[in-house]
């Protein structure tokens, strides 16, 4: 690759509104209804040095925007000639951050696009009027179906990795040296893994940001910073409103979170812990659930079994990852096999009738939005509306789908 290559790889939008997203918002118009976010907001006025021709950093100054920098840990501060059109992510929880600033359009990799946004378009994207999300152009990085090789990255050329430089590393099996040629020879990292907590495969530890933290740092890489705060806004009054219609901790039910690699028919489980940082289990924590499992012994990987499920007997099974079924093939899998084991009919949430689909682990802003309501009504239908299942709409909703639509659209 020849050195004029390499200076010519980066396209740049100049940020006029052209980032239109991969998402088609037609007749959006202001709605006054509203929710809200974690435990976050707030910009850091010292992580985002911004050089502007009239020092704006906002959306609105597009004919001014000249060259920028952005600050975000592990990368320290990143500089941009100007926004980027084009953009990778790993999986849909940065991909959902920029979906919700509007630039969707400019998703041109991520991994297993189909897989990881089909259904969530479904179960979520779909129920916002006015919005279509379109990745038939998006381009699969896991080229082969297992490994994710470099060379993908030189072929979708994009403008930026949307992602933790320290990813690679722990997930495609590179190093250091492949991290630095990527980000030199193509666009640079941008991101940290929050999904959840980070191990020594990740090297020193660094600072971890909330899920609106990391989608604050984002909506400045892509100038978009009045769709974030008006996301805050409404995160932070989701979140208001769940707190204010929550029951005594006392009376909350304990859940018993399972990973999706459980196998009822063979009776194992993995138990797992609704209450661990990151924005994975995000929605549990927000609604105070309490892990039936804390203080059990389990095996590797939470490894359990119907004799032990039985001793702890939560009221309520929920199955991570759940949501990615459609309705039938979860009842196949978790559900019709232990109504019709012989302990599994002893449970009093197989009894009662508690099994529940639980959301992805990759959620970005919208996402979750989606998952806390799915969540409220699974565990308080008295207080938030009755679940109605997988891939319906619900009678009773949490927070109104057209003003999402037009945050994304920039109607504020």
């Amino acid at each position: 690759m020849d050195e004029s290559t390499n200076q010519t790889r980066r396209r740049f939008l100049r940020l006029s509104g052209g980032v239109a997203g991969s998402i088609a918002l037609a007749g959006c118009t202001g709605s006054s209804n509203g929710e809200g976010d974690e435990s976050t907001t707030g910009a850091d006025a010292e992580s985002t040095a911004a050089t502007t021709t009239t020092g704006e950093t906002s959306e609105g100054t597009a004919e001014s925007q000249s060259s920028y920098s952005v600050s975000m840990e592990p990368m320290g501060t990143v500089d941009f000639e100007s926004v980027p059109e084009t953009w990778v992510s790993y999986k849909s929880g940065y991909g959902d951050m920029g979906i919700a600033l509007g630039v969707g359009a400019g998703l041109v990799g991520t991994d297993r696009p189909q897989e990881s946004f089909r259904l969530l378009d479904e179960r979520f994207y779909s129920q916002l009027p006015d919005f279509e999300l379109d990745l038939s152009e998006t381009t699969n990085i896991r080229a082969d179906g297992e490994s994710i090789d470099k060379e993908v990255f030189y072929e979708v050329d994009a403008d930026l990795h949307l992602m933790d430089p320290n990813l690679p590393k722990v997930y495609f099996d590179w190093d250091q040296t492949d991290v630095d040629e990527i980000s030199e020879n193509v666009a640079p990292f941008f991101g940290n893994f929050i999904r959840r907590p980070r191990d020594d495969a990740w090297g020193d530890e660094y600072e971890r940001y909330s899920l609106y933290e990391a989608f604050e740092k984002v909506a400045q890489v892509f100038q978009r910073t009045e769709r974030y705060e008006a996301f805050a806004t409404l995160h932070e009054e989701v979140q208001t409103q769940v707190e204010d219609a929550l029951p005594p901790e006392s009376e909350r039910p304990s859940i018993a979170l399972m990973n999706g690699g459980s196998d009822p028919g063979k009776g194992v489980f993995y138990a797992m812990d609704p209450t661990t940082a990151g924005y994975e289990m995000k929605q549990y924590r927000d609604l105070g659930i309490k892990n039936a499992f804390e203080g059990v012994e389990t095996g590797e990987y939470g490894k359990t079994d119907y004799e032990t499920l039985l001793e702890v007997d939560p009221e309520i099974i929920v199955f991570h990852w759940g949501v990615t079924y459609e309705q039938e093939a979860f009842e196949s899998r978790f559900t019709e096999p232990m109504v019709n084991d012989e302990v599994g009919q002893e449970l009093t949430a197989v009894q009662e009738e508690n099994l529940y689909p639980g959301g992805t682990a990759e959620q970005g802003p919208i996402i979750n939005l989606f998952q806390t309501e799915m969540l409220a009504q699974q565990q308080y239908p008295e207080q938030f509306g009755e679940y109605p299942g997988l891939g319906d709409v619900p009678a009773q909703t949490l927070f109104d789908r057209q003003r999402v639509a037009d945050i994304v659209a920039g109607e504020f």
